[in-house]
Parts: C-alpha cells; structure tokens; sequence
C-alpha cells in the first residue's frame, strides 16, 4: 500500500516536470516573432503545438489542452501547481481547479489571493479530494473573494439555457437542454420514474428506457413495457400522472445558513449539484413547493449547552480552546440503536456525500452507520447512537464495512474538524474525506446528537439450555474493532503529547 502511494507521488512530480518542459517551450516559440514564408503565416502558437504533439505523440488537440493548462497553472496558480511538485494532488485534480477558476479574469487581484488558499487547503486539509469535493472547496473560496462575480456568472449561464439537437451517424442524434440544476434534477425524476415502470423481463438496458421516456414525455406519445408477456405486471402511469407525482414526490435538499436565507450575503449547497450562491438558495426558498426545515429539532429540548474542546483533554495537557455546543438527543426514546429523524437528517446534511473515501455518492440516499458497532447484547460497550459515532454511506460501502474485515474510525482533530480515518485488515491506515459541509457551514460544529444517558435497557432474554450461542464470529469482530480503535486512539494522543501545541 506504501508503494502504491509512493508511485502516485512520483507519478505527480512526474507530470510536474513535463508541466515546466511545455512552459519552457512555450515561452520559448510563443515569444518569437511570427514568421512569413511563402505568404503563409507561422505563428509561434502553431509551432509550439507542432512540438509538443509530435514528441509526445498527442494529437493537436490535446497538445493544445496541455500547453492551455501549462500557461493557466504557471500564470494563475503557481502554490497550486506546487502541491503536484510535492505529491500531493494529481493532474486531473489540478485540471478540476483550473476550470472552476477559468472566469476570474487573469489581472484580477484576487487570483494570487485564491490561489494561496486553494494550496493551503491542499496542503493542511490531509485526506481524499473527490471531484465534487474539490468542486465545492474552490467553489467556495471563489465566492468568498469575489461573489459579484458569481453571481453574474450564474445569470449568465441562466441567460444561456436552451435546447440543441446534434446530428450523429447511423441514424441516431443528441437531443440535449440546459436548464437550472433544480429544474434538472425534477426532469431526471420523471424520466427515470416512467422508464423504471415497466416489468422486469422488458429486453432494453437501462439508458435505452430512459431514451424512450424522454420521447414520450416531450411528445406525449405512449410508454409502454415490451416484454411482450400475456402476464406482464407492468404499471405503466399516465404521462400527465407522472409528471404530478413526480412534481409532488420530488425531495432536492439544500443547505444552508438561515442569515444567508435571510437576506445576507453566503452560500448554499444542493444535493447532487454542490455549492450554490445566495440568490439560488433565495429563489429556492421561493419556490410555492419549498420547504424548510431546520436542522435542529423545533420541538425537542436540547440535552444541554457543554464547552467542546478542540483537541484531545489529557491529563497532561490543558485543552486550547472551547467553543459551545448544543447537544440534543440521538437516538429514540424506544430503540437506542435508531437514531431521531433530526439527528438522521443532520448527519446526512454535514457530510453531504457517502462517508467513504472518495465516494461521492449522495448523503440522502445512503444508510446510516454506526461507526463504531452497536452492540445489541450490551449497548454501553457498543458505540454510541450519536452524531460524532454516525455517517452516511452508499449500500456497497455499507455491506463492504458489515462482512469485511476492514475498521473505520470517526473522530475530531485537534482543531475540531470531523476525519474519518480506514484501515485495512493488515493495519494500513487511509484518511477519508478532507472536507465535510463543515467547512462550507461552520456553525453545524456547534450542534451534536448524542445518545440519552437513561436509555431504556436491552429486553432481557430467557432461553433454554440447548439454545446456541449468539453469532462468536460478529462478536469476536466488533471486540477486534473495539480494540483496534482504543489503540489508534491511544496513538492519535501520544502522537499529540510528542508534537505539543500548534506554536502559533
């Protein structure tokens, strides 16, 4: 696993040298003077993509991507084409960047500004940086420099919506629209849920149904199964029925800060879209359908107000900092293993994606998991139904983590950010996601779900005497787990003991 690491950062530094290679030949053609031979204009552009494709046997095209990307990095966003020297992003990475950056204008003074925080995030944020998490991190600090400019860019590109068709060979063609990303989402919804109508013996791959079902819905025309079964039990709806239900069924979950919501200047995040401005998350609250609900149950009493710590409270060490946190309960009065409908939705809304490295599968339509196992038999040596023990993750990741053998950790650093950490049956450690929606909405540091002191006791069982044990296997794995957790934990605080505090 190491080497495997290891082999990505050389392969980094790698495509950083060749980033330098094409800046150096760039600079050296594009500086000359254009030449006239024969009445035919060579231009220093032309003659520096004529070397870059030819040596390393790329097409004009993508010899003309890579000298673009060569320029952008070294002109805009020089700390960020560091962190691939050091290993620490990759170039598809780099490339995600560079096009959430595009239209801040090159003299702008705010480009050596966002290209600091980019790198410092990159640098001090340890962990995996999935697209969409990328996406949402330069997202974010873009607006925060300048968001006059992204909100004329959001006009613009509102201004630009419209519909195309392309032409392809064989007889086929695209038909494509552009439209909001709400708007998007409930269009998808529909065509899905009348594609999804018809039997399981209906002989077309998913994306044909889907094709079919954007025809009939623009058209109007019918949809229907083809199985050609006598005993087909397919319930293909009226096109008019789906297009209500969806619009009545439809659930796309926005966060954000109730100042941003109320006027002030901030940022949203949309479930399957990622950051929005203020005035989309305005005009979402607009909308005759919006609902909105607030993360922190309305009718439930808080548990209590506690001065959270930043890092770990040893004996030896004071702890830095604290900062109130409200704590409401966790799970249910009847079931301590279930967790509220509050603390559920807030879990799902503070990560935002499957809790899994480099998963960026949705929040709200994953499971939720007790990190460290609850222990039906005994619940006060499981792990606690709360939201520091819970997140979201994706059905594989979920049943990979149940009859696996790998452990995953959940736990606040020493400047109270949430890491989720994954080791492998051997003891190699992974960090997860560098970010959650807590960096994008701070305040969601300042609630915690935690599980009631009194819950209600485990019923207790009378069995007879032939009667088998509980399942040795599950037990014998939680109690490795169980352990191996103490030890990182016992780990994490020596580690923190040797470093001492941060010397600013």
């Amino acid at each position: 696993m190491d080497e495997l690491k290891a082999s990505q950062r050389r392969e980094s530094h790698e495509q950083w040298i060749r980033y330098q290679t094409v800046h150096a030949i760039a600079e050296r053609c594009i500086s000359t003077r254009n030449t006239f031979d024969g009445g035919i204009v060579v231009t220093g552009e032309a003659d520096c993509v004529q070397r870059v494709s030819r040596q390393l046997s790329l097409t004009r095209r993508q010899a003309e991507i890579l000298i673009d990307e060569t320029i952008t990095l070294h002109e805009n966003l020089p700390e960020v084409l560091d962190t691939l020297r050091d290993g620490i992003t990759t170039r598809w990475q780099l490339q995600v960047i560079a096009s959430r950056t595009a239209l801040i204008p090159a003299d702008s003074s705010i480009i050596p500004i966002l290209d600091a925080d980019i790198a410092a995030n990159l640098r001090t944020k340890k962990g995996a940086w999935s697209r969409a998490r990328l996406r949402d991190m330069v997202d974010r600090l873009v607006f925060r420099h300048d968001p006059d400019l992204v909100r004329e860019r959001r006009k613009e590109a509102l201004d630009n919506r419209g519909m195309w068709i392309d032409i392809l060979d064989d007889g086929t063609g695209v038909f494509s629209a552009v439209m909001s990303a709400e708007n998007t989402r409930i269009a998808a919804k529909a065509v899905r849920a009348l594609a999804d109508s018809v039997c399981k013996h209906d002989g077309r791959t998913v994306g044909q149904r889907n094709s079919d079902a954007v025809f009939a819905l623009c058209t109007g025309t019918a949809f229907e199964c083809l199985c050609g079964r006598d005993d087909c039990t397919a319930q293909v709806r009226d096109l008019g029925d789906v297009v209500a239900s969806v619009s009545s069924e439809v659930r796309i979950h926005v966060v954000t800060d109730a100042a941003t919501l109320n006027g002030a200047p901030g940022i949203g995040w949309m479930d399957g879209h990622g950051v929005v401005i203020d005035e989309h998350v305005r005009d979402l609250a607009a909308r005759p359908d919006a609902v909105i609900t607030p993360l922190t149950p309305v009718r439930t009493p808080p548990m209590g107000v506690v001065a959270e710590t930043d890092g770990p409270d040893t004996d030896d060490t004071p702890a830095p900092s604290t900062e109130l946190v409200i704590v409401y309960p966790g799970s249910l009065p009847s079931d301590p293993y279930r967790p509220t409908q509050a603390c559920a939705d807030f879990v799902r809304s503070r990560h935002g994606y499957c809790g899994e490295p480099f998963c960026d599968h949705s929040a709200f339509d994953s499971d939720l998991d007790h990190v460290a196992e609850f222990d039906r038999q005994n619940p006060s040596r499981g792990g606690a139904t709360s939201s520091e023990n819970l997140n979201p993750k994706c059905r594989y990741g979920h049943l990979h983590k149940t009859f696996g053998d790998w452990i995953d950790v959940q736990y606040r650093d020493e400047d109270g950010r949430l890491i989720t950490e994954c080791i492998t049956p051997e003891g190699h450690r992974i960090l997860g996601d560098a970010e959650t929606l807590e960096d994008l909405f701070p305040n969601l540091r300042r609630i915690r779900f935690e599980q009631p002191a009194q819950a209600p006791p485990t019923p207790r069982v009378i069995t007879g005497d032939d009667t088998p044990p509980p399942n040795n296997r599950t037990a014998a794995k939680h109690a490795r787990r169980r352990a191996e957790r103490a030890r990182n934990r016992r780990e994490r605080e020596r580690r923190g003991q040797i470093d001492g505090p941060a010397p600013f």
